[in-house]
């Protein structure tokens, strides 16, 4: 039997426990991630604080799907300031709120509209020349 086995039947605090042991690299050989699903969200919320302050971005990545809106706006803001490297800040954009998608796509015109135009960029084309090859 695997310990991932009695995950659902573990109380969350011990689940919580385990996780903060994990991070802080006291129990090895257990992966960070599956705990995510039965931690509930107070506790992913501290997770992810934790995990953005140790800049560990391959572990944020897989938290995700498994924190609240307002965590995964955090997550967003984090990456988008450079806070966290090699975190590709879209990965949120599946978990933002239509609201918030609005706010930062108008952040983004704005930003855009107020640099100057660069005749040689062919950024947002060889962005819609990738969406063509999937």
């Amino acid at each position: 039997m695997n310990y991932t086995h009695l995950l659902p039947f573990m109380e969350k605090d011990e689940l919580k426990k385990i996780a903060h042991e994990i991070i802080e690299g006291k129990i090895e050989g257990v992966k960070l991630e599956t705990l995510f699903p039965f931690l509930g969200r107070e506790a992913m919320s501290e997770i992810v604080d934790l995990l953005i302050e140790k800049k560990d971005s391959s572990r944020l990545k897989k938290a995700v799907p498994f924190v609240s809106k307002e965590k995964i706006e955090t997550i967003f803001q984090a990456a988008e300031s450079g806070e966290i490297s090699n975190f590709d800040p879209t990965l949120c954009l599946p978990f933002l709120g239509t609201d918030k998608i609005r706010v930062i796509f108008d952040q983004m015109i704005k930003k855009a509209a107020s640099e100057p135009i660069d005749e040689d960029s062919d950024e947002d084309l060889e962005d819609l020349d990738e969406l063509d090859e999937d």
